[in-house]
């Protein structure tokens, strides 16, 4: 009989609670949940209360579970980090210890990141970590290669439609809590989290760059690789890359690329936040075979993939249809299983991770060359003026520069006298735009990504191309903009004289893109409008 694997679970957050717990708890016959790490003290108690795990197997770091593993007061065969992304000092803690983990991705914001656990893998001989990617196990996406070769593939098709988290997480009952963590300790997490996503999208990024290099390229896009590179390998070549509406962050991202033996790839991930459900379809097509795959949300555990055969032989058109027999994620915790006790290589790690992140970074930079700026451009830092107003959201330690009309002095009115008229006051100057609540640290039920997207960015650019997030284009008559309140019962968000100009849509790394696809990108303008992707709405991590 198979052993029963002890787990510690860090981070009690959406994932946790609504893709993983549900299946542990189902195959009590494999896993057994030993331990729960989390930093808040309420989400803790919650969500053990829920779980039932004692209150002595609860830790509010990894350093404390550690501790308990070492002085053998706790058992543990392996662990689930399913954190915020900040993995790279916990995970390094536990392997250490010989643990096994299980991580949600992404592992990094950088190479460079991500480098640390590759290298520590490489020096113990071991393979440790294995990617919390549940799709690339489904038991349709294994079939895949079975049906079609990679030598006849001729073009692949992956299609994403992202909603909101109530389609994705509303039946899941997911615990709710207090953001109760110390100011001090929220600030020092939040800056470390900014610290790696400047690190992984380049200095010269601005904050609508990294909001989409966290929220739209490494969980999303990332999952639809993950998929494919469990079939056929990683993409080997980038051949086009487009984002849009304009200004809309994450909004719709495009790729066209090829695997190594020359098939085509075209990726597409839309974020639609008031879309009902959420959808993911792969078409793949050689020169007699036409395959179709449905693949379903990992939260929405009962529900199987379907996997569609059409193929001609002898003039005539035969049809196959099957059906999982598990769920992506039960079938991923029966791999991780076999990962723990027979040693079989995980299908993603942190080499594929690593490979992963390098490609999206070019994604990036692709997508920012189309703005007509360069991302590895060198930021020379100006000092302040003297003078200049600077604000900074208390304990944060990031800074908000105004911009030049704010930095100036306001010119007092001048004394009316009797032989003049009094003078008029000047405008009002800009106000100084300071970042909203910061993303919720581990733990935070509506969220799986960090949400950076409100966090302010000083502008050194004076090319006339102007960054700001906090202020989006001009929008036409009847048009809302993504980023601001829709509903009659939120008041209309103000406009300057001289509004930012939002994001310009991305062009083609090279131009040969094809013209149907080109033709998407200016759609009506009621498939412009989304909404604000705050706390609660960002999309989740990959599913």
């Amino acid at each position: 009989m198979p052993k029963t694997l002890n787990i510690a679970v860090i981070g009690a957050g959406t994932m946790a609670q609504a893709v993983h717990l549900p299946v542990l708890r189902r195959r009590w016959d494999r896993f057994a949940v030993t331990a729960l790490v989390d930093h808040s003290e309420r989400r803790r108690r919650e969500s053990a209360e829920v779980w039932g795990i004692a209150e002595e197997k609860r830790y509010a770091t990894v350093g404390e579970l550690v501790d308990a593993i070492r002085s053998r007061a706790i058992t543990v065969d392996a662990a689930l980090l399913s954190t915020d992304g900040l993995h790279v000092d916990d995970l390094l803690q536990l392997l250490r210890r010989g643990v096994p983990v299980l991580v949600e991705p992404p592992l990094g914001y950088s190479a460079a990141e991500i480098a640390k656990i590759a290298d520590f893998e490489r020096m113990t001989g071991r393979n440790l970590v294995m990617m919390a990617y549940p799709q690339q196990y489904d038991d349709s996406v294994g079939r895949i290669a079975e049906q079609i070769a990679v030598k006849d593939v001729r073009m692949i098709e992956h299609r994403v439609l992202m909603p909101a988290s109530q389609p994705l997480f509303g039946g899941a009952h997911v615990t709710t809590s207090a953001y109760d963590l110390p100011a001090e300790q929220r600030s020092e997490r939040r800056n470390a989290l900014q610290e790696a996503v400047v690190a992984g999208s380049g200095e010269s990024a601005t904050q609508r760059d990294r909001d989409l290099y966290v929220k739209g390229l490494l969980t999303g896009v990332a999952h639809q690789l993950s998929v494919i590179e469990s079939v056929y390998g990683p993409l080997t070549e980038l051949t086009a890359v487009r984002h849009w509406p304009k200004g809309v962050i994450p909004g719709s991202i495009e790729l066209l690329g090829e695997l190594e033996g020359g098939a085509h790839v075209h990726l597409v991930w839309h974020y639609l936040p008031f879309a009902p459900e959420y959808s993911e379809t792969l078409q793949i097509l050689s020169a007699r075979k036409r395959l179709d795959l449905e693949l379903f949300a990992p939260s929405h555990g009962d529900r199987r993939s379907t996997l569609h055969l059409r193929e001609k032989k002898s003039g005539v058109v035969t049809e196959v249809a099957t059906v999982a027999g598990l769920g992506s994620a039960e079938s991923m915790w029966e791999a991780f299983h076999a990962f723990v006790e027979k040693g079989e290589a995980p299908i993603s790690g942190p080499a594929s991770a690593q490979q992963q992140v390098a490609l999206l970074r070019k994604v990036l930079a692709a997508i920012v060359e189309a703005d007509g700026r360069d991302i590895d451009a060198v930021v020379e830092k100006e000092e302040p003026e003297a003078d200049a107003p600077v604000a900074a959201e208390e304990g944060t330690g990031i800074e908000v520069v105004a911009p030049a009309a704010a930095a100036s002095t306001v010119t007092e009115p001048a004394e009316p006298t009797e032989a003049t008229e009094p003078a008029e006051p000047p405008a009002p100057a800009e106000p100084v735009v300071l970042p909203s609540e910061p993303a919720p640290l581990a733990g935070e039920p509506t969220e799986v990504l960090p949400d950076l997207s409100s966090e302010a960015e000083p502008s050194t650019r004076t090319d006339g191309i102007v960054d700001a997030w906090s202020v989006e284009g001009v929008p036409s008559e009847g048009e809302p903009v993504e980023g601001e309140p829709v509903g009659d019962d939120v008041a209309a968000s103000s406009s300057s004289e001289d509004p930012a100009l939002p994001h310009e849509s991305t062009g083609p790394i090279r131009s040969s893109w094809p013209p149907a696809a080109a033709g998407s990108a200016e759609g009506p303008a009621s498939d412009a409008a989304e909404p604000s992707t705050g706390e609660g709405s960002a999309p989740d991590a990959g599913r």
